[in-house]
């Protein structure tokens, strides 16, 4: 587990505890803590501006669609950006890469992971030439995203009181600023990716490095 997951865990521990260490007591008074971020309805609200999406307000159905894709939800782009801020365009992680390019290696030159809005115009447009309109393509992210094989919790913290709940689990995460365990294996290839850029930089992380 890179830096950037280890320091999200540790900020959740609001008792300045860790996990390990807690008692059974102390763990239940964690978990009250952790109860009162995903009871407010604040914390809970969808934040994707995509609110035409057929995922819109359907954390699970989204968080399985973006995973299968090495993606992660929206929601959680704020955290993403700011891992990789100064970062050049073509150096970042692209987490709509494989989206894009229908989950593999793309040979059709139609994607560029440096420039994912007009990679996705391109593609759109290949699609209607070929004869597939964006309604089909829906279809296809539905069936991936309503597989119940696809959708199940894989976090290996079964007696937590989020295990399975979507919506609570990426609020909690969220809130703390950090990526839930089932995406957590992104964040730290972004966390690779920055840092090595920066090493390149000499290790000068912001602006003045570009």
């Amino acid at each position: 587990m890179g830096k950037f997951n280890e320091e999200h865990l540790a900020k959740m521990m609001t008792l300045g505890i860790p996990w390990d260490e807690m008692t059974p007591e102390q763990k239940f008074e964690q978990r009250k803590e952790w109860d009162k971020v995903v009871s407010d309805p604040k914390e809970l609200y969808c934040t994707c501006p995509r609110s035409s999406c057929r995922n819109n307000h359907n954390c699970t159905q989204c968080v399985t669609l973006h995973r299968f894709y090495d993606g992660f939800p929206d929601c959680l782009r704020p955290i993403d950006d700011k891992m990789q801020e100064g970062v050049p365009a073509d150096r970042k992680y692209n987490m709509h890469l494989k989206f894009q390019s229908s989950g593999g290696n793309d040979k059709t030159g139609l994607v560029d992971p440096a420039d994912p809005v007009g990679s996705r115009e391109r593609l759109m447009k290949a699609r209607e030439e070929a004869g597939q309109d964006v309604y089909s393509l829906m279809d296809e992210w539905d069936k991936v995203a309503k597989n119940k094989k696809n959708q199940a919790c894989r976090c290996k913290n079964a007696d937590c009181w989020y295990h399975g709940n979507c919506v609570k689990c990426i609020a909690l995460h969220r809130h703390f600023g950090g990526f839930p365990a089932c995406d957590r294996y992104i964040a730290d290839h972004i966390e690779e990716i920055v840092d090595a850029y920066w090493a390149e930089q000499g290790g000068k992380k912001g602006p003045a490095a570009k």
